[in-house]
C-alpha cells in the first residue's frame, strides 16, 4: 500500500510513522521517501486501519491508487 503524507518533513517524521506502525504490525515492512513523501507499507492491516494509526501519529496520510 502506498500513501502520501504531506506533511512529512524530516526523518524524525519518518521514525513516528514507522514506531506506530511497527506498534500495531510487528511485522509491517515501509519504505519511506521523505523527499517524496510518499510511504509504501507492506502490512496485512486494511488501508484504513494504516490511515488511521498514521493520524495518531500527528499526520494526515491520503491513499494513493
Amino acid at each position: 500500500m502506498e500513501f502520501e503524507v504531506k506533511d512529512m518533513s524530516c526523518g524524525g517524521c519518518a521514525n513516528s510513522i514507522t514506531r506506530a506502525v511497527t506498534k500495531v504490525d510487528p511485522a509491517a515492512r515501509l519504505d519511506i521517501d521523505v523527499t517524496t513523501k510518499i510511504v509504501k507499507i507492506d502490512s496485512a492491516l486494511r488501508p484504513e486501519r494504516l490511515v488511521a494509526v498514521i493520524g495518531a501519529a500527528g499526520f494526515h496520510p491520503t491513499v494513493n491508487a
